[in-house]
């Protein structure tokens, strides 16, 4: 028997993965998908409507498998990609985006404009026809005329953002545990059984059997092609290495996999037809603990760990898209706990953090479990890259309080110790659940700003909503603090009703594109449901629909100020009106009144007047959220996180009582204002601490910073313990409260003065400077100015976040 470590050099692996990192940087045409989607679109013309909608797209991904242009690349030890699947602009904080030119609602025809004519994928070139001619084929499509409706009925209110709505294409984590085990044709046998057990289902279940049988025949093409490749290729190393991916390509995912590198190229292929199977541009698909996945298979043919560190980077490799610097939204997690707090960590773990260290790429987000029992050794791993200077650093997760939520949720207990995250921050059951996650997206501010305006917009001056007396208001609102807030929360009523009510259409409209292959991985195999059919039960265990809330600190402050003029009585010579019209004004002629609200106390410095505010206002958004009902007959979740969208939102939201300036961002997800919380990071962290984290069961956003000067001169052990004592205080993990501090959090370790000379001067920096937006990460050399200068930069305010 021919072992890996006799094919396959580490030294030479290393090589390859520098010469990967430098084609894909000249890759800045991704148009694999135009291509996939004109092969679906002579298909269809040819099958009509012959079969149905779940047959239909078995049959489109069959035809894409069967014909799409494949490669294997020099360098490459395994085969496949996610090249074909995506755009070149897709996702918000690509280096292109201006915060100007957002409208607050989806072209689902935009991503035709990135592709240039004249372009080629292997043989075929791109013409103007060609694109034209899809263009119009899917526009005609009726699940994206149904999202074009919605987009025009909800109109001026999208667009001015208040609130937004989407068909979310990803946001799970599949379950391949299984195919990885027992392989395809395992279950297609598995699948005719069921055809016997539930007859009703023989449709559908054939058409996972047709893309079962389509994923093995990508992967035989693979194999043929790493043949050919072989006969043609000179030197006798790549010629062995060459071998092994036609082996192993014939062997999976049709057959189990039997060591780590066979179960990492299943896991691969398997990915790239599940992103073929919803192109184009499929968002955030997450993998889970990967480490638990693959122990098993590094257990049971053991290779040394430099090896199988190789191996995981080349994995990690294929998660990068062409020259994209920058974020889609797919996250591997290592570490955490059972429900008793047991470590789950094993050998795979270290090894991940270890390629993690050595890779220091973009793609894909990191993320760590954290629980108070987690290993020093798990300290130190992650201290050896993330106090490096440029290097990434993972989001933490603190699993007490995650467990909490989900079990708010409606988690089953033997469900909790596999969560994992999809996208930014969502923590979702791998396998089990379809979150919808970003389905809808709420704006606390433009809210606030428009129930202070009897319904209109000091943006553009429209109307977004009824009148106060349309809405059955009183004439004399403003006599207090309390009737402020019940109008306030009318108009938070009206907004989330309109908002559910589009956020559930889009959901329909998405069922009209089954997705049969996706379906398998989350239970759809046992019930013959497709997991986006909200007609017929549910194809997967759980399922929601996720609503991601903006402006908490900005909304929060501003009712705290409120409250403070009438708190202050007859001491302030100022009224409600007078701040309704400095409002309008932008504060000019009213500079005294301005100084005076920056007095006012502000969320994040643990003085309870303004802490009560933030505190009533998360318990009663989220509860509001949580008690939607999508039209799976399930809650909506409430998720306060704004990845970057906190600065798109700011941009059509008016000036605030808080003293922001109009079309300024909002505040960052759970975070306090920028430059509000000035008493320090510990008090801040007991502002945040107060809130009810057992409600968020969407997920929530957390951004702090390390300086550099911290560990400065420490060494390896010292970092770690200075990592633990920060994890420890932030999710309270030394005190009586015993972890029920914040559910997550992310660093960025750089001081402003840093991070601003690579913003202005990239060029002077040759390898990437990552930093974390949010749940993603991105190169700071080659970000959108918009999000690294006014967004990024702005909340490493030492005051409120640095430790």
């Amino acid at each position: 028997m021919v072992l890996l470590e006799d094919i396959l050099d580490i030294g030479r692996l290393k090589e390859y993965l520098n010469l990967i990192i430098k084609m894909n940087a000249k890759k800045k045409n991704l148009i694999g998908w135009v291509s996939a989607k004109d092969i679906q679109r002579r298909k269809l013309l040819e099958i009509s409507d012959k079969y149905s909608p779940a047959m239909t797209q078995a049959i489109l991904l069959e035809s894409v498998c069967e014909q799409l242009p494949i490669f294997i690349k020099p360098g490459q030890i395994f085969a496949g990609t996610e090249e074909d699947a995506f755009s070149a602009s897709y996702a918000l904080i690509n280096p292109a985006f201006r915060i100007e030119g957002f409208q607050g609602y989806n072209d689902e025809m935009a991503f035709y404009d990135d592709v240039k004519p004249g372009s080629k994928i292997a043989d075929i070139k791109v013409t103007e026809q060609m694109i034209e001619d899809n263009r119009k084929f899917w526009s005609r499509h009726p699940s994206v005329v149904k999202i074009r409706d919605i987009y025009k009925e909800t109109g001026n209110q999208t667009k001015e953002a208040v609130y937004f709505v989407e068909r979310v294409t990803g946001h799970t984590i599949p379950g391949f545990d299984g195919a990885l085990e027992k392989g395809l044709e395992y279950i297609i046998t598995k699948l005719k059984e069921q055809k016997k057990r539930i007859s009703t289902k023989r449709d559908y279940l054939n058409a996972m059997i047709k893309t079962a049988q389509a994923t093995i025949i990508l992967a035989e093409r693979y194999s043929k092609l790493a043949w050919q490749k072989y006969e043609q290729e000179d030197d006798l190393i790549r010629k062995e290495e060459l071998r092994l991916i036609a082996i192993t390509c014939h062997k999976v995912p049709r057959k189990g996999a039997e060591n780590l590198y066979e179960a990492l190229q299943s896991y691969i292929l398997l990915w790239q037809v599940m992103n073929l199977e919803q192109l184009p541009n499929p968002y955030a698909f997450s993998v889970g603990n990967l480490d638990r996945i693959m122990q098993p298979y590094y257990k049971r043919n053991k290779i040394s760990k430099k090896l199988a560190v190789q191996l995981i980077r080349h994995f990690l490799a294929f998660f990068e898209v062409g020259d994209r610097d920058w974020a889609i939204s797919q996250d591997i997690m290592v570490g955490g706990s059972d429900i008793k707090g047991n470590d789950l960590s094993n050998d795979m773990t270290y090894i991940i953090l270890e390629a993690y260290y050595q890779s220091n790429r973009p793609q894909p987000n990191f993320s760590v479990k954290m629980h108070t029992h987690t290993p020093f050794k798990f300290y130190q791993a992650i201290s050896k890259f993330m106090f490096n200077f440029g290097h990434s650093s993972p989001s933490f997760f603190n699993d007490i309080v995650v467990f909490s939520a989900l079990k708010k949720k409606g988690i089953a207990k033997e469900d909790l110790k596999d969560y994992a995250i999809a996208g930014c921050q969502e923590p979702l059951i791998k396998g089990k659940e379809t979150g919808n996650t970003t389905n809808s997206w709420l704006n606390l501010a433009k809210v606030l700003e428009l129930s202070l305006n009897n319904g209109y917009s000091l943006i553009t001056g429209k109307k977004l909503a009824p009148s106060y007396k349309e809405l059955g208001l009183k004439e004399n609102l403003f006599g207090s603090f309390a009737e402020i807030k019940r109008v306030f929360y009318s108009y938070l009523d009206y907004f989330i009703k309109k908002m559910v009510d589009a956020a559930n259409k889009c959901t329909k409209a998405l069922s009209l594109l089954p997705v049969p292959f996706a379906s398998y991985f989350m239970g759809g195999g046992e019930t013959g449901i497709d997991m986006r059919d909200y007609t017929d039960g549910l194809g997967t265990k759980y399922n929601a629909s996720g609503c991601l809330i903006h402006g908490l600190g900005t909304t929060a402050d501003s009712l705290t100020v409120i409250k403070y003029l009438f708190d202050s009585g007859s001491k302030l010579k100022f009224s409600l009106d007078d701040l309704i019209t400095a409002l309008k004004r932008n504060f000019e002629g009213f500079e005294e009144l301005q100084n005076i609200i920056q007095k006012v106390p502000k969320y994040g410095n643990n003085i309870s007047y303004a802490d009560k505010e933030v505190e009533e206002l998360l318990k009663v958004v989220s509860e509001k959220i949580n008690q939607q009902k999508n039209p799976f007959g399930k809650n909506f979740a409430a998720d306060w996180s704004s990845p970057s969208t906190n600065l798109l939102y700011g941009y059509w939201t008016g000036v605030t009582p808080d003293g922001r300036k109009a079309r300024e961002g909002l505040s960052f997800g759970l975070d306090p204002t920028p430059g509000r919380a000035t008493n320090g990071l510990l008090t801040r962290i007991l502002s945040q601490s107060k809130l009810d984290y057992e409600i968020i069961t969407g997920g929530s956003a957390v951004a702090m910073s390390i300086s550099p000067q911290s560990v400065k001169g420490l060494n390896l052990k010292e970092k770690a313990q200075y990592l633990k004592d920060i994890i420890s205080a932030v999710f309270s993990y030394n005190s009586v409260a015993e972890g029920k501090g914040l559910g997550y959090v992310y660093f960025n370790v750089f001081s402003y003065e840093q991070l601003l000379d690579v913003a202005e001067h990239p060029e002077k920096y040759p390898y990437p400077v990552i930093v974390r937006i949010h749940g993603q990460y991105g190169d700071a050399r080659k970000l959108s100015p918009d999000i690294l200068k006014n967004d990024i930069i702005p909340r490493l305010d030492p005051e409120s976040v640095s430790f």
